[in-house]
């Protein structure tokens, strides 16, 4: 890794760090320093404004999570919708998983003001509906589902970030909330 990913890096795990401990309100450049082993002038060198450092966080988070939301090609229709809906919301949330999650969540909230999170987003929701969506078609050809793929996938991707927000804010555990995603996927069931 070169200098400049590794100091990137750095500053993304910095900001995660100070948006789990103060949350998006609270978060400021100077949180961010605080948790940045180097100096606040290198946050000031890479960003210009606290906004773009969070546009640019955002993309680093939503990155990982894109490249590892592939539709089935091949191999159990089943099994590929357990691991894409185990990435959104797992049933067993572990503290780390429940932090970025949130932090997740305090971004998104704030995407109504904010057009590169409202983009990056919907570009997230987009991928991950097209993903369930080929499945789900895929599982539909296979006569193990019977709904249209691309309201099935709609309503899965609503239902996950519905769930998510309860877990996030305590209403419900990751199992229960999954359950749920589990009893949506019965119902396509044919």
């Amino acid at each position: 890794m070169s200098e400049a990913a590794e100091t990137r890096e750095s500053i993304m795990e910095a900001t995660f760090e100070a948006l789990a401990k103060h949350g998006y309100a609270g978060l400021t450049i100077q949180t961010i320093a605080d948790e940045f082993e180097k100096s606040k002038s290198l946050l000031y060198y890479h960003y210009d404004t606290k906004e773009d450092l969070l546009a640019d966080f955002l993309r680093w988070m939503t990155d990982g999570f894109v490249a590892e939301v592939e539709p089935v090609t091949d191999g159990d229709v089943e099994a590929r919708l357990d691991t894409t809906l185990d990435l959104l919301l797992p049933r067993d949330l572990d503290t780390e998983g429940r932090a970025i999650r949130t932090a997740l969540l305090e971004l998104r909230m704030q995407a109504p003001h904010h057009e590169a999170y409202a983009d990056r987003f919907a570009a997230l929701d987009a991928q991950l509906e097209s993903t369930l969506e080929a499945t789900l078609r895929r599982g539909v050809e296979e006569g193990i589902y019977d709904v249209d793929p691309a309201r099935g996938a709609r309503l899965l991707t609503a239902t996950a970030n519905g769930e998510l927000l309860r877990v996030v804010t305590g209403e419900t555990d990751a199992a229960d909330a999954r359950a749920v995603l589990d009893a949506l996927l019965e119902r396509f069931r044919t």
